[in-house]
C-alpha cells in the first residue's frame, strides 16, 4: 500500500467517524469535557468504551492533550477529560491520587487504571483490546 493509500484510508475513516458520530452511532471524534458526577455518570454510561483522562492544567496534563485528541479521533472509544483542579470531589470520588491518570471504562464498568504519562500507542493498544473492532 502507498503512502497514497494510507492518506485516503485514514480520511474515509476519519469520515466515517464522524458520520457515525452524527448519527449516535459511534464515539465522539474528540475528547467529551467532563463537569461534573452526574455528566462523569452519563458519558461514561454513553459508550461501550471510555478512556477518561484526569489532568491538571499545565505539565504533563498539557503535554498530553494532542495523544488525547488522537485516541479520540482515530479509535471507536469516547475520551472524556476531567479537570481535577476544577472538579475535585469527582476526583476525589474516583479515587485519583495524581495526574495524569487515565481510567478505561467498559460497558460503564472500570476496567483499567494507568497513573503517569502513556504515549498514544499505549493508549490506542489498551482501547483496542476491550473495543469491538
Amino acid at each position: 500500500m502507498s503512502d497514497g493509500d494510507d492518506d485516503l484510508s485514514t480520511v474515509r475513516e476519519r469520515k466515517k467517524r464522524a458520520l457515525m458520530a452524527d448519527h449516535g452511532l459511534g464515539a465522539p471524534p474528540s475528547p467529551v469535557y467532563v463537569d461534573g458526577s452526574r455528566n462523569f455518570e452519563k458519558t461514561v454510561a454513553a459508550h461501550d468504551v471510555v478512556v477518561v483522562h484526569y489532568y491538571a492544567s499545565g505539565g504533563a496534563g498539557q503535554r498530553l492533550h494532542p495523544i488525547v485528541e488522537s485516541v479520540a479521533r482515530e479509535t471507536f472509544a469516547a475520551v472524556a477529560k476531567v479537570n481535577v483542579v476544577h472538579h475535585q470531589k469527582l476526583a476525589l470520588e474516583r479515587n485519583v491520587e495524581g495526574t495524569p491518570t487515565f481510567d478505561v471504562f467498559v460497558d460503564g464498568e472500570r476496567e483499567e487504571r494507568i497513573e503517569g504519562a502513556v504515549e498514544k500507542e499505549e493508549l490506542v493498544e489498551l482501547v483496542e483490546e476491550y473495543a469491538d473492532v
